[in-house]
């Protein structure tokens, strides 16, 4: 079956079909994916069925992994796996319940964030928990001109602890080895790597402050740019299927998990997280 890529919106997001992700894809079909998700920012994958393994061996085409720091989510025997997960084992749920359900891009608190991550949906609920997607390149190209241009040369402050301290993350826990990280910079205007687009990089889970900048100005401009982002008719709202492998650009994109579904609705995921080589 040859490769097919049908856009999800016109500003974000890629169904691929075509594509078993258990087998090694050869060159030219991996340069296709690659360049679908440079374009679409978010592509998905239906249908699939993976090992640890697998998932890790695709994962690793785009680059090296990042292994999660709260190693009380990591899958036995395979660290590069990071389990999102409400579904329990000796009474303890087997990975992070209800985690991200704030805008964000993986480990914009590290001083090398995330490139990309590889969410692959093993056992998703009948109803509900959805992941949110926004473009941060469609957002600054969408700003005004006077706006661009006070933005470029601009640096935020990045600090894991944010999302809980700003009441953004529901199940904050208590002794997280994150939340005694030290804050980060990172330029509020990026220029993508591949695409050569320029994107907002500041979220609303791990943004804390624009320097240079008194704290009203702060909270005023990271305010507008959030609700900006991430306004409804440019997200893309991704309704999770058993089996979908979901694969995002964090350099291009934000994104935020919806728990509007119970304990009684199962739902374990598996992540890998790609190192941003650039």
């Amino acid at each position: 079956m040859p490769i097919s890529i049908i856009p999800a919106t016109p500003i974000i997001g890629a169904e691929i079909t075509g594509v078993d992700l258990a087998h090694p894809l050869d060159d030219e079909t991996f340069e296709a994916v690659r360049k679908a998700l440079v374009e679409h920012s978010v592509i998905v994958f239906p249908n699939q069925s993976l090992t640890p393994e697998e998932q890790i061996d695709f994962s690793r085409r785009f680059g090296p992994l990042t292994v999660h720091v709260l190693k009380d989510a990591l899958l036995d025997g395979h660290p590069e796996i990071y389990r999102l997960s409400n579904v329990k084992k000796g009474g303890k749920a087997q990975g992070r319940s209800y985690a991200g359900q704030y805008w964000h891009s993986d480990l914009t608190y590290e001083l090398n964030p995330s490139m990309g991550s590889v969410l692959y949906g093993i056992e998703v609920p009948d109803c509900g928990g959805d992941t949110l997607f926004a473009s941060t390149a469609h957002a600054f190209e969408t700003l005004s001109a006077p706006m661009k241009t006070m933005l470029e040369g601009l640096t935020a402050e990045h600090l894991f602890a944010h999302a809980f301290r700003g009441g953004t993350s529901p199940s904050a826990r208590k002794g997280d080895p994150l939340n005694e990280r030290p804050a980060v910079e990172h330029p509020v205007v990026r220029i993508h790597p591949e695409s050569g687009r320029k994107c907002l990089f500041v979220n609303e889970g791990f943004t804390t402050r624009i320097k240079c900048m008194t704290p009203a100005e702060s909270k005023i401009i990271l305010s507008f740019l959030h609700a900006h982002t991430t306004r409804s008719e440019v997200v893309y709202r991704h309704k999770w299927r058993n089996g979908d492998v979901v694969v995002w650009d964090n350099r291009s994109s934000v994104h935020r998990g919806v728990g509007d579904y119970g304990d009684a609705e199962r739902r374990h995921m598996h992540r890998t997280t790609i190192e941003d080589a650039a």
